[in-house]
C-alpha cells in the first residue's frame, strides 16, 4: 500500500502562547490528513492555546 506525501498544507489554527496569547505559531493540515505544528521562531512552546476561529 503507498503512503500519500505530504504536498500541500493550509494552515488550520493559530497557536497562541497560553499567558500572552501572543501568537507564536500555525498549525498545518496536509493533504494527507496528518496535522503539525509551525512555530514562528522555531521554538517549540508546550503551554499552548490552539485558535481555530
Amino acid at each position: 500500500m503507498m503512503r500519500k506525501q505530504k504536498i500541500e498544507g493550509k494552515a488550520v489554527a493559530r497557536i497562541l502562547d497560553a499567558k500572552t496569547r501572543d501568537i507564536v505559531g500555525y498549525l498545518y493540515e496536509w493533504n494527507t490528513g496528518a496535522r503539525t505544528p509551525k512555530w514562528k521562531d522555531d521554538i517549540v512552546r508546550e503551554d499552548v492555546i490552539y485558535d481555530y476561529d
